[in-house]
């Protein structure tokens, strides 16, 4: 499964694919959404529209911001457990 991190300055926001066409939106252990892709986590993070105050707040002064999916890091997640 794919992962994507972007370490904001409120901490580490994290893209997790959870099944096909099934993404996750966390900042560190608390989930904010579920998306059909990472691409779209990644809008919501960039337009600040996550519903996470802390994040949220920052629009319109944050100028270094992943603007995009290709801005986000990378990561190989393991393979779920059975």
């Amino acid at each position: 499964m794919q992962a994507y991190r972007y370490n904001s300055p409120i901490g580490p926001f994290e893209i997790r694919q959870v099944g096909h066409l099934r993404y996750e939106l966390w900042i560190e252990e608390e989930k904010l959404g579920e998306y059909e892709s990472a691409e779209s986590a990644a809008l919501d993070v960039a337009a600040f529209n996550t519903d996470y105050v802390e994040w949220d707040r920052f629009e319109n002064e944050l100028e270094n911001f992943p603007k995009s999916l290709s801005d986000w890091t990378a990561e190989k997640e393991a393979s779920p457990r059975a």
